[in-house]
């Protein structure tokens, strides 16, 4: 599992061992169980490749998952609802994956892998672009991997923001390595009153999001025999087949 932040799995991976893994001199943090592993990647598409690639190499899965918090694009999706995307798209490149499939939570559909966090005016052009019902932006860079090791693919994301939730300027608090300045963004919000009820209700929504995340996990990814379910090898999409995916079509 490759995960973003290591909050949205904190609950799974409590008493779990930590450990490390590396890529391309990048140093990873990963919690793992005797069957279970899942490294932290920090934010972004670009981090979540590194971070599969270091899996993939430490630990020789038949399957990467790429879990975590997104956004909403539609309305009829809540905080704490998990989806599990049967198209991942990447916005920057264009590429679009399959999922294998799942059960449980709100299936089937189309998560777009955007490069920033986005807010309510850059979800409406996600959905006019790529008619997408979920935001994240790690799911294709973790796709993209498990494509070139032909290994199976499956993505499970919990809402967190929900599509007409205005989001405090959370960019210009991601670093290079993709990490969440959270000391900046706390100091920048304590002079800021008004962004108080945003921020407020923003770690509400990420704690329940995370929640239903990690009991969707627990539940459903056991260890090998989950493993074993998934193993069947990522597919990418190409253009006419997407868009009979897209388009309901089968």
């Amino acid at each position: 599992m490759i995960a973003a932040m290591e909050r949205e799995v904190a609950p799974l991976t409590r008493g779990w061992q930590r450990s490390a893994v590396t890529s391309d001199a990048r140093s990873f943090a990963a919690f793992e169980t005797a069957d279970r592993a899942v490294v932290i990647s920090g934010i972004g598409r670009k981090n979540a490749e590194l971070a599969a690639r270091a899996a993939v190499a430490r630990y020789d899965p038949t399957a990467l998952l790429s879990v975590g918090l997104a956004g909403a694009l539609i309305r009829s999706l809540k905080v704490g609802s998990v989806f599990t995307p049967n198209v991942v798209v990447d916005a920057a490149g264009g590429a679009e994956y399959r999922c294998s499939g799942e059960t449980g939570g709100v299936i089937g559909g189309v998560l777009v892998t955007a490069d920033e966090i986005a807010g309510a005016d850059a979800k409406r052009k996600l959905v006019e672009g790529f008619h997408a019902l979920v935001v994240d932006m790690e799911a294709a860079g973790v796709a993209k991997t498990a494509l070139e090791r032909q290994i199976g693919f499956r993505c499970v994301k919990a809402i967190s923001d929900e599509a007409d939730f205005v989001m405090p300027p959370l960019n210009r608090f991601v670093d290079g390595d993709g990490k969440f300045q959270s000391g900046r963004f706390a100091a920048w919000a304590a002079v800021r009153p008004w962004q108080w009820a945003k921020v407020i209700a923003l770690g509400r929504n990420s704690s329940r999001a995370t929640r239903a995340l990690c009991l969707w996990l627990e539940k459903n990814v056991p260890g090998k025999a989950s493993a074993e379910k998934a193993s069947a090898e990522v597919v990418k999409l190409e253009r006419a087949e997407f868009s009979d995916v897209t388009s309901g079509r089968r």
